[in-house]
């Protein structure tokens, strides 16, 4: 490279001494440059000009989201700003992108699987025929891209393969009255690995070309990263929604440091990583402050030949320049969620050997505020897909002669909980493998999300095309479920036990708290609340389709991946085996209640009493002290990896 800095007067020598006096200012997320002269435009003349955009963690948020879920930010000075919608976010993309040359567009992951009602229950397609009208090039792989398995991320998502049943679990008729293609963009990832093979689900990066003066064209090259842990295969690191035994996730740091010496090999001098795993660093949108997570220790320990680092999955925004292990600083940057912001990289590129400069390194995020007008074709694209789901929403799916309801008896057993535990060994029968004897889940659990979230009357609700006893697929769809897989898993009728009589726990005040447990068809059981807690079901009266429970026998049962991980609060069943994944909540659900046709509401009496006093010794549950009902995922806090 050449001595100096081209149509600049800096010397090269001048300009790193610069950049090491920002390292230390740069850490802590005072400059979003990596020297004075990165925001001189007259020092970039002569370089090749290279803009990288991105954003992460869309999550199927087509409209803009409501304040108080990720619809406002907060910038310099505590402004805070209304942000998101792919309307306008299109808008911001076009604004940014005009007259560059070499404009890249790219996402850290978590683009689907979203929670929003309108795209969750058509399969998130509209998402993707989103993010295909904007013009995304490539992607990370998020771990809710893993919800359903790389053969759905692969086969579906990316090249538009029914999967499984047209018109009604997907390949739904898109904005433009054609059947869902896939993307047109394609996923990456370098250390999601398939378990028995070891061999990479998707590619581990991509090679993207920039014009250059004289003719000339240089590779930049994009390692693709995913959290640690997001097969969820190890209830110890795992997110629920994405629970894939058959996968495995390798080192971070490992994984970008021999890709790229690989790259290098291939004279792709130009690096960047971009990944689904991120950090905190403060609220100001556009700056960093007490750097802390993941994305921080991978950026101080990766090569220094990574030019760039793009991050993800902690819901967080920060834009920062951070020092690699020479102590040259480069950015390290966060887009929010559901379109809050876009990270804007500006890279200059030696024209003579394709190496990014690094002493020339930009970095903006910029909020993807309401200020311009929306760009109309997406925000048609969102308004068809919001129309669709509310006539999806209106479908009849069964016919109903009684109540489903959470609302429990005085032995914590309800309608929907046993409903809901019946469905779970039912999905389990459709698979090749890992058939259920029982299911659990819990009804109304001390910690962590309710997966029952709203009530089947029979008499008929608010929407038009109800009627008294019909099942809408909205509310079947908002009954249960929040895209946790059912699982089936081997356990120890001890261990079930040990369940059993969890559902009592001690609080730290001292008083005892009840969370009671569904169980399926063939599952009774009593207890007694005047032993201590840990004693209250004995295994005598414990009884699995119609024999007393044998503690050294393995049961084979089902529940959802959040409950056998331990998340809502009965760690015995984390001492599973044998995992294997089944249907996604919702969607398995759908499929029970239209098979079934017509539900009738079981008798009660699976869990009792051995005196005369039950579970609840006070009053049951009334509807407005049980969960609220709601057609979205879980709120997710700024800073929650998810």
């Amino acid at each position: 490279m050449d001595t100096s800095l081209r149509g600049t007067t800096f010397s090269r020598r001048s300009v790193l001494a610069a950049a090491g006096g920002l390292v230390t200012g740069a850490a802590v997320g005072r400059s979003a440059f990596a020297t004075p002269a990165a925001a001189d435009p007259a020092s970039r003349k002569g370089y090749v000009d290279v803009q990288v955009v991105s954003i992460t963690d869309l999550h199927g948020y087509l409209q803009p989201p409501a304040p108080t879920d990720g619809g406002l930010i907060t910038g310099a000075g505590g402004v805070t700003l209304q942000v998101g919608g792919v309307g306008y976010l299109a808008a911001q993309l076009k604004r940014l992108r005009e007259g560059r040359v070499n404009s890249i567009f790219c996402s850290a992951g978590d683009n689907f699987s979203g929670w929003p009602y309108y795209v969750d229950s058509q399969n998130n397609e509209p998402t993707i025929e989103a993010l295909n009208a904007m013009g995304l090039q490539f992607s990370s792989v998020g771990n809710h891209e893993l919800d359903k398995g790389p053969e759905f991320l692969i086969k579906h998502m990316e090249h538009g393969v029914p999967y499984p049943a047209v018109g009604i679990d997907d390949s739904f008729i898109d904005s433009t009255g054609a059947r869902f293609h896939g993307a047109d963009f394609r996923y990456y990832s370098g250390n999601v690995l398939y378990k028995d093979s070891g061999k990479a689900i998707v590619p581990p990066y991509n090679v993207e070309w920039v014009t250059a003066p004289n003719g000339r064209r240089w590779p930049i090259g994009f390692i693709h990263l995913t959290v640690f842990g997001a097969e969820g295969a190890d209830p110890t690191l795992g997110f629920n929604c994405s629970f894939q035994p058959t996968l495995t996730t390798m080192d971070e740091i490992e994984t970008a440091n021999r890709y790229a010496a690989e790259l290098k090999r291939r004279n792709v001098n130009a690096l960047a990583i971009v990944m689904h795993e991120g950090g905190y660093a403060g609220t100001d949108y556009n700056s960093g402050t007490s750097p802390t997570g993941p994305c921080f220790d991978i950026a101080h320990a990766v090569s220094p030949d990574i030019g760039a680092i793009i991050t993800g999955h902690w819901h967080c925004r920060f834009n920062m320049m951070v020092p690699d292990p020479n102590g040259l600083p480069r950015p390290v940057v966060e887009a929010g969620y559901y379109g809050q912001v876009i990270n804007e990289i500006q890279l200059a590129l030696d024209p003579d050997t394709g190496e990014i400069v690094r002493e020339l390194t930009l970095s903006t995020n910029h909020a993807v505020t309401h200020d311009l007008p929306v760009d109309e074709e997406l925000q048609d694209i969102a308004d068809y897909w919001t129309g669709q789901s509310d006539k999806l929403y209106a479908t009849a799916l069964a016919r109903q002669t009684g109540d489903f309801t959470r609302i429990p008896n005085p032995d914590g057993e309800s309608t929907l909980g046993n409903l809901v535990a019946d469905f779970m060994v039912w999905d389990t029968l459709q698979s090749k493998q890992g058939h259920a004897e029982l299911a659990l889940c819990p009804a109304h659990p001390i910690v962590g999300a309710a997966a029952l979230r709203g009530d089947l009357p029979y008499a008929k609700g608010t929407n038009p095309m109800d009627e008294d006893g019909l099942i809408l697929f909205g509310e079947a769809w908002t009954a249960y479920g929040y895209d946790s897989p059912v699982v089936s898993v081997s356990i120890t009728g001890d261990t079930l036990h040990q369940a059993l009589e969890q559902q009592w726990q001690t609080q730290p005040d001292g008083s005892v708290k009840y969370g009671p447990l569904a169980v399926s068809a063939g599952v009774s059981y009593r207890y007694d609340t005047s032993k201590p807690v840990g004693q209250r079901v004995a295994p005598s009266d414990v009884t699995i389709n119609g024999k007393p429970l044998d503690l050294g026998r393995r049961y084979r049962v089902a529940a959802n991946s959040y409950t056998i991980e331990g998340r809502d609060g009965f760690p015995a069943l984390m001492a599973f085996t044998d995992p294997v994944r089944h249907s996604l909540d919702h969607e398995g659900f759908i499929r029970y209640v239209r098979e079934r046709r017509v539900l009738s509401p079981a008798p009660l009496g699976r869990a009792g009493s051995l005196t005369a006093v039950p579970a609840f010794a006070g009053p049951p549950y009334l509807p407005d002290q049980l969960p609220s009902d709601a057609l979205s995922g879980p709120a997710i806090a700024p800073g929650q990896r998810c």
